[in-house]
């Protein structure tokens, strides 16, 4: 409790994998939160290989014109849903526009790219708005990337990266809820316990995906899952990767060390084909 968490996930099937993690208390920090995210995902990049960069995909919270100025001005890639009242400015069919991003026109189903807007009117910030909306939505996603990055963000692309953000809000709601991080309280120095507690997590909650998504997942699945009707959220399963790598678990028939082995090898095959690396907590 009051321990707030920094993590940087790598979206899989249905869920995501954390490759680093940092804590932090309100009360004993002497900067302010963006600039203790921003440095974590310096100190982040400055792990990575050669040619790999860091995507930052975001909510409304961070659609503040000081943000964006600064992650421009430092060239990195970004994809923040904007608020629709936010005013831009840009150019179509050779007239100019001065509206709101919720008046900007779209079709549904169908992802529209407004390119080169001036975002508040302040030439420094200069963005692509991909506005973005199914008939489930309660309201259309207005999406804020880098201008002149559509070799690397195309407009499809950007839809299905803040869609797959959607895994990584699920593995927040696994470790809060079946790990059991919601409710847990720490009597000694919290901030430097939980990093190594979450470390161990980290690694128990990839074995745990591994195995759900992996060949003794499959066989479970089979035998156990009752399939929807009808599609919901594009699949018709009923039982996430979690709930069958717990469930094959607490089956004794199941967890031999052939198959624990088996699992770890798939895990490090996994890792290999997403090209995540293995990071030290900061």
């Amino acid at each position: 409790r009051n321990v707030q968490v920094i993590s940087a996930n790598v979206p899989t099937e249905e869920r995501s994998i954390p490759i680093a993690i940092s804590t932090f208390e309100y009360r004993r920090i002497e900067t302010s939160q963006n600039y203790l995210e921003e440095k974590f995902l310096t100190a982040l990049s400055s792990q990575l290989p050669k040619g790999i960069k860091i995507l930052e995909i975001a909510d409304r919270g961070y659609g503040k014109s000081v943000l964006l100025k600064n992650r421009l001005k430092r060239r990195e890639l970004f994809i923040i849903r904007g608020r629709r009242d936010v005013i831009v400015h840009y150019e179509e069919n050779g007239k100019i526009y001065h509206k709101s991003i919720g008046r900007l026109k779209h079709s549904l189903g169908k992802p529209r790219r407004y390119r080169g807007c001036l975002y508040q009117d302040r030439k420094e910030i200069k963005v692509d708005v991909v506005v973005y909306r199914e008939r489930s939505f309660k309201e259309p996603w207005f999406l804020l990337v880098p201008a002149g990055k559509e070799d690397i963000l195309s407009t499809e692309r950007v839809v299905e990266l803040y869609r797959r953000r959607m895994n990584i809000e699920v593995t927040f709601r696994d470790f809060k809820s079946h790990l059991g991080v919601r409710g847990l309280s720490l009597k000694v120095r919290k901030g430097e316990r939980l990093d190594r507690l979450l470390g161990a997590m980290v690694l128990t909650y990839i074995l745990l995906l591994v195995l759900g998504a992996g060949e003794i997942g499959k066989f479970l699945r089979k035998r156990i899952e009752i399939l929807r009707s009808k599609a919901r959220h594009g699949t018709r399963k009923t039982l996430s990767v979690l709930t069958i790598s717990l469930f094959a678990i607490s089956d004794t028939f199941l967890l031999t060390r052939d198959n624990l082995i088996n699992a770890l090898t798939e895990c490090f095959n996994c890792l290999e084909r997403e090209k995540v690396f293995a990071l030290p907590s900061f």
